[in-house]
């Protein structure tokens, strides 16, 4: 291989690597974003268990009320 082969083999390499460091750090980002959404997701759904449960109470709490 002659020399300007490899330098523009070297150039095309640089070119791929940058653009695959591009889309590796896209994808981190999107890991990041729905690790975000499903913590959320996690904390109102513990939310509504707590819900459900208080309501569930009080609907036991009336049907025993003596009316």
């Amino acid at each position: 291989m002659n020399k300007d082969k490899l330098i523009s083999e070297v150039y095309e390499l640089k070119k791929d690597f940058a653009f695959k460091q591009e889309e590796v750090q896209a994808l981190y980002l999107e890991v990041k974003q729905q690790r975000n959404l499903a913590e959320k997701y996690e904390l109102e759904n513990k939310h509504l268990k707590q819900q459900i449960k208080q309501l569930e109470e009080e609907q036991e709490d009336l049907l025993n009320y003596p009316w």
